[in-house]
């Protein structure tokens, strides 16, 4: 008999935004110990390190995941992240290294550019890797159960970015969710989804819709850096049964 605590489906909330601190927030919020996204970047050999903290955000319990990495300028081309990830268990890398590479064909589509020629301005960063393959042996603790998720909160406004200022949503989110995912501005004035969170819903979510039939088990909810007033700024997961 299958374990009544163990979810068979996952909704992700990410209707005011998304991003890859937001997501593994949720996941460990949930019930993920955060033991299990330290071991899986331990093989790296990169220094990364993650600390839970218990915040409010407008109002609402949450947990933030701090990634603790050294300082790094590396930008690196998706040729090394391959190699990286060759070290990681193999459950992880494989859907890691999806992640990676979508984000490489939205950049390579933005820049006009091939995919292995991609500079990783955010992604090469320590706390981005930390993100994703957290995120993603997160998911897989979990039993990697069917992942929905709500459409995409992108914000509006514009952002700073390596080149400069961009409009919201910024080129590789678009990219990202081009056939892939619907998107809204949701409430936040401001980027709320990055191309790293992005890729991850994009990468592990089946579908796009309202919260499915389900039994709900667990509830997580994962904050960021930024608080604004009146609008909790949150990516929710639910765990169930379907």
């Amino acid at each position: 008999m299958a374990d009544p605590d163990t979810p068979t489906i996952v909704w992700l909330d990410v209707s005011t935004g998304v991003a890859g601190d937001l997501l593994l927030g949720a996941l460990v919020d949930a019930g993920v110990p955060i033991e299990v996204p330290a071991e899986a970047v331990a093989p790296l050999g990169l220094g990364i390190g993650f600390r839970r903290e218990s915040v409010q955000r407008a109002g609402l319990a949450a947990t933030r995941v701090h990634v603790d990495a050294p300082d790094s300028r590396t930008h690196r081309h998706l040729p090394e992240i391959r190699s990286l990830l060759s070290d990681l268990d193999e459950a992880v890398a494989g859907v890691a290294l999806d992640v990676f590479e979508r984000l490489a064909a939205a950049e390579a589509f933005v820049h006009g550019t091939t995919i292995d020629e991609v500079h990783f301005h955010e992604v090469g960063a320590l706390d981005a890797i930390a993100d994703i393959v957290g995120a993603v042996a997160a998911w897989r603790h979990l039993g990697a159960p069917t992942v929905v998720a709500s459409p995409i909160g992108v914000g509006r406004g514009r952002a700073r970015a390596a080149h400069g200022s961009l409009p919201v949503p910024v080129p590789a989110v678009l990219a990202l969710t081009r056939d892939v995912a619907p998107i809204e501005a949701g409430p936040l004035p401001f980027e709320a989804a990055t191309p790293t969170g992005v890729a991850l819903v994009c990468t592990l979510a089946e579908r796009f819709e309202p919260i499915p039939a389900m039994t709900p088990i667990s509830v997580g909810v994962g904050a960021g850096q930024r608080d604004p007033d009146g609008v909790p700024n949150v990516v929710r997961a639910v765990l169930g049964r379907a």
